[in-house]
């Protein structure tokens, strides 16, 4: 393999597309975890939907359980949650897109420079 100095722009763009690969990451992290909590609330939603009147219903708050008085409001926040996390994986997924497509076009930029030194080494 040849040792090429490929200059400034060219070492930027490598450090951009590192910068963009890490956010795209990131971006998978945040979507993992919001596509969890989404899954779980609608599994809760579920349970809810069969439940008796009678029935004792907890949730948790930090480390502890405590009991619903208002199901019908816990419903209510719950689809909400859905609603939010829902809202926010389609923003995630439109940011993951637009990362891909710019570092694809960093990509394809430093391939041609390179092979072009390449050619002329």
């Amino acid at each position: 393999m040849v040792d090429l100095d490929l200059g400034p722009y060219v070492q930027d763009q490598i450090k951009q597309a590192d910068t963009i690969q890490k956010q795209i990451e990131s971006l998978l992290s945040q979507q993992y975890q919001y596509e969890l909590k989404s899954r779980e609330d609608r599994k809760t939603l579920e349970y809810l939907k069969d439940a008796k009147p009678d029935d004792e219903i907890y949730r948790t708050v930090g480390s502890i359980l405590v009991r619903v008085r208002d199901v019908e409001g816990f419903k209510k926040e719950l689809e909400e949650d859905v609603e939010i996390s829902e809202m926010r994986l389609k923003t995630i997924k439109e940011q993951i897109s637009q990362l891909d497509s710019k570092l694809k076009t960093i990509t394809e930029e430093i391939n041609k420079i390179y092979k072009k030194a390449e050619q002329k080494s």
